[in-house]
């Protein structure tokens, strides 16, 4: 948990001090799938898995450092038949341009942050737990001042919780997401 705790404050701090010197700040909103896979260990042995299927609704901004870096932070909102989901993300990407004037870019990146689950069964209860883990795309510049965006991220899940009948995790978290940013 040390170590967790050290990931989210360094990325905290650098991202409240790397955009100072950045030269294009976003805010921007998005809409998308998402599939969260759970997994149930019984007590009296064996595994099942399950994974859900519903929207995911966002909102980010952020700041490109250079022309081919961005910072940002993402809140997103998940609701399934298992939990519902808040998420704060901390992302950094690296833009490769697909074009000559740079107008579509591939992008891959990192994420890091917490995610807050909060299970619809009242024997289970809520936690906050780290995520981790990457995403990649393409970023469409529409305009000066806007971008749109489709991505796939994948989040590495840290919830679990044990009752008598066994234990339950959330072990990982897909999205496939539309998104639009306004640059200024």
């Amino acid at each position: 948990m040390k170590i967790q705790s050290l990931v989210l404050a360094s990325a905290a701090a650098l991202a409240f001090s790397a955009p100072s010197f950045a030269a294009d700040w976003f805010v921007g909103g998005g809409v998308g799938a998402q599939q969260n896979d759970y997994s149930h260990k019984p007590t009296d042995g064996g595994k099942f898995s399950d994974d859900d299927r519903n929207a995911v609704y966002m909102l980010r901004g952020g700041a490109f450092l250079t022309p081919n870096q961005r910072l940002y932070a993402t809140y997103s909102y998940n609701s399934d038949d298992f939990a519902k989901q808040q998420m704060g993300l901390v992302s950094y990407d690296y833009l490769i341009g697909l074009d000559q004037a740079n107008k579509l870019n591939w992008f891959v990146g990192a994420s890091a942050g917490i995610n807050h689950t909060a299970p619809d069964s009242s024997a289970l209860e809520s936690d906050n737990n780290f995520v981790w883990g990457g995403q990649t795309g393409l970023v469409y510049k529409l305009s000066d001042n806007l971008n749109t965006e489709i991505g796939y991220r994948y989040l590495k899940q840290d919830y679990d919780n044990k009752i008598d009948s066994g234990k339950y995790a959330l072990d990982n978290t897909q999205q496939l997401y539309l998104s639009v940013d306004y640059r200024f």
